[in-house]
């Protein structure tokens, strides 16, 4: 058992010097790259807000959605972005109500 102990803590020694050597480093996004995804990100946040807007009366909570957006990535902006799509397009049908449960969800437990 200590010998299998040993090998085991030899192996996960090394195995970020074997993996470091062997992943290639990525080139970085070109600027212009970088700022088309903030400017769409930036409008998808935008998006999301107005939909809340008009389904929320109290503006602590547009407050409070704003900052958690911040902090979301991109998966998760875009995922919520087409949910608030979703609840302005069907206006007051149960599709829309879903979509928006579905964005509270998120924005609480992400």
């Amino acid at each position: 058992m200590k010998r299998m102990s040993i090998a085991l803590a030899v192996s996960l020694t090394t195995l970020p010097l074997a993996v470091s050597g062997s992943i290639p480093a990525t080139a970085a996004p070109p600027p212009r790259a970088v700022s088309v995804a903030a400017t769409e990100r930036q409008r998808e946040i935008a998006g999301i807000l107005s939909v809340l807007d008009g389904r929320t009366a109290d503006p602590a909570v547009r407050r409070r959605a704003a900052d958690k957006l911040v902090t979301l990535d991109d998966r998760q902006i875009r995922l919520i972005a087409s949910l608030s799509e979703r609840v302005s397009d069907d206006g007051a049908g149960p599709a829309a109500g879903i979509a928006l449960l579905l964005i509270t969800a998120l924005l609480i437990l992400s």
